[in-house]
């Protein structure tokens, strides 16, 4: 139970506050917690920052509208149940959780500098050294929850979320996330990041969504696109994994890079690089320990370009001006079971096309900023 302080202009109280998701209603929450501004919203919930009024520590409120859930509780129940189970640095903390008729307040660890989404959109691709620490950062999540049998299965540039002014990474929503013993047969996920094995699968799914994310990372565009949004050739490129470092994006990106790209995007799950090995592979032990040693602490210094580096022509701007609207005000909730909104964010960023599965495909009509350039230079 979270014992806090109230001070009112009567007297000063102490109220209990169970933290085990027992009901309380909306006043009982607002003694505990001064509820503050809307960090960012989605199709079931908005998140606000949020200040414990005991000793002032600034958390994350997600609140969730129960009643837009209907049919998919399992997925709260799911990320309540694995979250309050994790306890990482690498992985976004859940403190408590609250529930009235109406809604659901999870207190979570405030995480102030956007998701990688927003960065890449912002950024347009990173250097070798903030690649080689994200992935270092992410890998760390991924060793951390596969020893315990959780695979993710939804690891995405939306779902990791970055610490303000430096790029170091914490996973967090785990609404697909589950304990494996055994193959799984779920079809779920999001497809520009989907393992080829995707029809049975294990926790190596996520080294190859992290292969996926390295890859865009360093280039700005996904490795496998759909020129024509056709989902049957997007899966049917996926399940080749023929890899292609196109000129000019690739010229500056070192053969160590691409070739742990190339292990994490191995079509065979048993060749595939671990979590464990990820971490521990060369490459990242080096960029990581570059990045670090230049002590990235702001975004001016992360968005100075190295010499050798080939910018995508406007690529970021362009993606501003089309997108119209900030990507906090758009959904978070881009899985395949919620049968909803991976939102124009993600294609408009460095998606060609995707779908969501649940039983059927779901196509939504996306587009590739960088690829587009790229397109235009050779026609």
């Amino acid at each position: 139970r979270l014992k806090v302080c109230v001070i009112s202009s009567e007297n000063k109280a102490t109220f209990d506050l169970p933290s085990d998701g027992s009901s309380v209603t909306l006043q009982d929450i607002e003694r505990c917690y001064e509820i503050g501004r809307v960090m960012g919203d989605g199709n079931f919930a908005v998140v606000r920052e949020c200040r414990r009024r005991d000793n002032g520590q600034t958390l994350a409120l997600k609140v969730v509208e129960r009643s837009k859930l209907i049919g998919r509780e399992h997925m709260m129940q799911n990320e309540l149940s694995l979250l309050g189970s994790l306890c990482h640095p690498r992985v976004v903390r859940l403190f408590a959780h609250h529930h009235t008729h109406t809604h659901s307040y999870l207190v979570m660890e405030l995480v102030s500098g956007g998701d990688l989404f927003e960065a890449i959109s912002d950024r347009g691709k990173f250097s070798e050294a903030e690649a080689g620490l994200m992935v270092s950062d992410v890998s760390e999540a991924l060793n951390y929850i596969h020893c315990k049998s959780i695979v993710h299965r939804d690891l995405k540039p939306e779902n990791l979320l970055v610490a303000a002014g430096i790029c170091r990474l914490k996973l967090g929503d785990f609404g697909l996330a589950m304990v494996v013993t055994e193959p799984v047969f779920t079809v779920c996920g999001t497809p520009t990041y989907v393992a080829p094995e995707i029809l049975c699968y294990g926790v190596a799914v996520d080294i190859w969504a992290l292969g996926v994310i390295l890859y865009i990372l360093l280039c700005g565009f996904p490795p496998f696109r759909s020129q024509d949004r056709d989902q049957e050739e997007l899966f049917k490129l996926i399940k080749q994994a023929q890899l292609h470092f196109l000129s000019p994006y690739w010229d500056p990106i070192s053969e160590e890079a691409r070739c742990l790209v190339r292990a994490l995007l191995q079509t065979d799950p048993t060749v595939r690089l671990t979590a464990e090995q990820t971490l521990l592979h060369p490459w990242v032990k080096a960029m990581a320990s570059m990045c670090r040693q230049r002590a990235l602490t702001d975004k001016t210094q992360t968005n100075t370009a190295e010499p050798n580096t080939v910018q995508t022509p406007n690529a970021a701007e362009s993606l501003r001006n089309q997108r119209g609207i900030t990507p906090k005000e758009l959904s978070r909730k881009d899985n395949m079971n919620t049968g909803r909104g991976q939102d124009e964010r993600l294609g408009k960023a460095f998606s060609h096309h995707s779908v969501f599965l649940v039983v059927i495909f779901v196509p939504l009509c996306l587009t590739n900023i960088h690829w587009v350039s790229y397109n235009r230079l050779n026609h």
